[in-house]
């Protein structure tokens, strides 16, 4: 270590609490944060090397990150000028949303279509569906999908 690290160590514990926790130098701690957060650096590793829990050193950094962050920014779209956005980071976070209400858009009948089901499972169970259209498959599949699974029903 050089005499900048050995300083850094130095400083960063100022005391003990009652419980045997450490209380350490706020500019202390926020060198260190700086250290880890350089490009290429372990956090674990740095820690460890002040002798500073790791786990520590990381809620460390992500409060740094949190009191840092730039306020979001909000979009506002004007009414008739889809093409004109404006940024303000001074609004709140959150924008109001209206949902145009639609059309059902169900399914155009399946006239004529009839499908003819066989299913063959590898515990003996057969299940024969002629002549269905697709909604009433489309029910059965539902509530055999809501049945329990249970084990082979041979002995």
């Amino acid at each position: 270590m050089d005499e900048r690290e050995d300083s850094l160590q130095d400083r960063l514990v100022i005391g003990r609490k009652r419980d045997g926790r450490r209380q350490y130098d706020e500019a202390a701690k926020e060198e260190l944060i700086q250290a880890c957060l350089k490009p290429g650096a372990s956090i674990a590793r740095t820690a460890m090397t002040y002798g500073v829990n790791p786990n520590l050193v990381r809620t460390w950094i992500a409060a740094h990150q949190r009191k840092h962050r730039a306020p979001a920014a909000v979009v506002d779209v004007q009414e008739g000028g889809a093409d004109t956005i404006e940024l303000s980071p001074s609004r709140d976070a959150f924008v109001p949303v209206v949902a145009e209400p639609t059309s059902p858009a169900g399914r155009p009948p399946c006239v004529g279509m009839a499908i003819t089901l066989h299913v063959r499972l590898p515990n003996g169970v057969e299940f024969d569906l002629g002549q269905a259209n697709l909604d009433e498959l489309a029910t059965i599949v539902q509530m055999l999908g809501r049945l329990p699974c249970s084990g082979s029903t041979t002995a």
